[in-house]
């Protein structure tokens, strides 16, 4: 090496030291200043893809409480592989995977929820979320006969106010919300795991986050879901496209989330 080559790597190196500077190191990586004034940053995935698919399950532990929300949504996933005929094992989590279901199919799903004296409790569970989303891929369980209110604006509040639980993928909500969406793939065959992983300790995820178990369970959880999206959901369905544009059209776009974040 020249002298000329060590003295312009030299130059580049505290060039790259002064620039950093103003950086800060968040594990390995180091964030801007204005990127890190802005708080907790959420993957584009998780808002674009994860979140859209699997919050009907994040509706129903909010509005049944996490034991009967999960009841529902395993139920649910359950009538709705064994109506489903194709030969590929579905992940019943998503809602987009529900548009796969012929009509025959939805109504053996229909008539199974009914049988078992769910489908009203899922039913009221969803409603409001159809009201605001009459779009929504599980909108075929109210035949027809969409959801009304008589109180938009406390209708808005209620989703608003759950949804700004869910831009963090990391809050209580969220996590119970994706748990739900792991526990449709063990029920429904689509999922397994081998003893020793950290993902077969499944159940100490209801501690989260008090024991250091339960937040080690819930981050493999989390990976596991980015999984399963990244290869099960598809990424151009029309209700990906139709929910945050959907959103703009109930009320239009503001900044109160990063103010959350302060």
């Amino acid at each position: 090496m020249t002298d000329q080559d060590f003295n312009g790597r030299q130059k580049l190196s505290d060039q790259k030291k002064r620039v950093l500077a103003y950086h800060k190191k968040i594990g390995k990586r180091f964030v801007p200043p204005f990127l890190s004034k802005l708080g907790p940053l959420q993957e584009i995935g998780w808002l674009n893809y994860t979140l859209p698919e699997l919050i009907w399950l994040a509706i129903l532990n909010e509005r049944c409480g996490l034991e009967k929300g999960a009841d529902l949504a395993i139920s649910l996933a359950k009538v709705a592989k064994k109506a489903y005929a194709g030969e590929m094992k579905k992940w019943f989590a998503t809602a987009s995977i529900y548009n796969l279901l012929s009509s025959e199919q939805k109504r053996d799903v229909l008539n199974a929820l009914d049988q078992s004296g769910k489908l009203e409790e899922v039913k009221d569970a969803l409603s409001f979320f159809i009201f605001l989303y009459p779009k929504y891929p599980l909108n075929f369980l109210f035949e027809g006969s969409l959801p009304a209110t008589d109180n938009s604006d406390a209708t808005l509040k209620q989703f608003k106010e759950l949804l700004s639980k869910l831009y963090d993928k990391t809050t209580v909500e969220a996590t119970f919300m994706q748990a739900n969406a792991i526990y449709i793939a063990f029920v429904t065959d689509k999922l397994k795991v081998f003893k020793g992983l950290t993902l077969a300790n499944f159940p100490e995820i209801e501690k989260y986050p008090h024991t250091e178990e339960s937040q080690r369970v819930a981050g493999s959880i989390r990976s596991t879901v980015i999984s399963l999206i990244g290869t099960d959901s598809d990424k151009t369905s029309e209700w990906l496209k139709y929910f945050w544009n959907r959103g703009l059209e109930i009320e239009p776009c503001n900044f109160q989330i990063i103010e959350t974040y302060e």
